[in-house]
């Protein structure tokens, strides 16, 4: 286990009786950390729920981790992770558009998401609207990580090494939804620019400014459909 950072488990998953099933008899354990993409990949699964199953063979149920291995009860209402995916594309496509709105100096880019919350008051300005669709949005974020402590680790490379010497002030969050929203919070509080895959319009952090794809299959389906298209005409 790396410090600061509890495992995890991940693995084949089917949906059986209204509920997310694990199969724990195949689940591995990993360490959760650099979850930058897992809160772009949960918001994705709006488009379909047959998709859940690959989300958890990648990165583990929402709330149900390795303490109930063995238990027969690592499984989770497909109910909750209606919500969760609800909760997390609306923050994610949010604070994309509060970035736009930054750059165009207009409330339209929010306003045309149709997003409304029963906590925000009446606005004249496009000016007040963003500032509490801002307020709003760190909310939503702040109430995911509402138990997620924080704590001082060793540094590690990317071998996992550790680096003498060197510290990290970083959070500890006990499940992998907590995980994938502290690591969006901290893209949020940089300012990191968010793109649309022209390929499947997934939502991604781009790791470069050429990076237009969100992943490396995208890209390669994206090649493939061009490809086709010329042989075509």
């Amino acid at each position: 286990m790396l410090l600061g950072f509890p495992e995890w488990l991940r693995g084949p998953a089917s949906i059986v009786g209204g509920e997310v099933v694990l199969d724990e008899e195949r689940a591995e354990p990993y360490t959760p950390y650099n979850m930058d993409r897992a809160i772009f990949e949960l918001a994705a699964l709006v488009q379909s729920e047959d998709n859940i199953g690959a989300f958890v063979r990648r990165y583990g149920l929402l709330r149900r981790g390795p303490k109930l291995l063995g238990t027969g009860k690592c499984r989770e209402p497909v109910s909750e992770w209606n919500t969760a995916i609800g909760s997390a594309w609306v923050a994610v496509h949010l604070y994309r558009k509060l970035r736009e709105a930054a750059k165009t100096g207009s409330a339209d880019p929010v306003r045309a998401l149709g997003i409304t919350w029963e906590q925000a008051p009446e606005t004249s300005t496009d000016t007040e609207y963003l500032a509490w669709q801002s307020i709003l949005l760190a909310k939503l974020i702040n109430d995911q990580l509402g138990h997620c402590p924080t704590a001082l680790v060793p540094a590690s490379s990317s071998e996992q090494r550790i680096e003498l010497g060197a510290f990290v002030f970083t959070s500890t969050p006990p499940d992998l939804l907590t995980a994938a929203y502290a690591d969006f919070a901290t893209l949020v509080s940089t300012r990191a620019e968010l793109k649309e895959c022209p390929g499947c319009g997934v939502v991604f952090h781009p790791k470069s400014g050429k990076q237009r794809y969100h992943d490396p299959s995208c890209a390669g389906s994206a090649r493939w459909r061009r490809w086709k298209e010329k042989q075509t005409n």
